[in-house]
């Protein structure tokens, strides 16, 4: 049940105490008050209506859709957004813009992605390789240090005891 608070809170922003809506920053970004209120008019269920009549019963996966598309100047209002599945959602994209199309830009959106993933990849490997080395360093040093007073004892004065220390074998 706590899971399902949260989850509501991070997707829909549930909260009992809404903030008051500021202005709407961009066409894609949809402002916290019109998701509580278009979850709620919604009734959390996708739209979609058959042409039987028949509502699509999926609470599951749903999506912010506008009315208009964004790419038409489509607004994030209450009145201009609904809920949506991922399918009926993806297949209202499909109608309006064209099944090539919509091919085409999850192919691009797929390729970003794959690109993004290789890219935090390398830089973990990056810092996972750059973090092994410096580990190298100080397990060297310690072991120099560790070795300086033996070679004292030995006689070697200390300029020589850390230059012997400090060479790798």
């Amino acid at each position: 049940d706590a899971l399902i608070v949260q989850l509501e809170k991070r997707k829909f922003a549930a909260t009992r105490r809404p903030h008051r809506p500021g202005a709407t920053q961009s066409g894609r970004y949809v402002p916290a008050h019109v998701k509580r209120a278009v979850w709620e008019r919604d009734g959390g269920r996708c739209t979609f209506v058959s042409e039987s009549g028949r509502r699509c019963p999926a609470r599951l996966l749903l999506e912010f859709d506008h009315l208009h598309e964004v790419a038409r100047g489509g607004l994030a209002t209450i009145e201009g957004m609904r809920l949506r599945c991922r399918a009926h959602n993806q297949y209202g994209a499909e109608r309006t813009f064209g099944v090539e199309f919509m091919h085409h830009k999850r192919a691009e959106a797929r390729n970003a992605a794959a690109a993004r993933a290789r890219t935090v990849a390398a830089q973990r490997a990056e810092a996972r390789s750059a973090a092994a080395v410096a580990c190298a360093r100080t397990v060297a040093v310690q072991q120099a240090e560790e070795v300086i007073p033996w070679l004292r004892a030995l006689g070697f004065r200390a300029d020589e005891a850390r230059s012997v220390a400090g060479r790798r074998s």
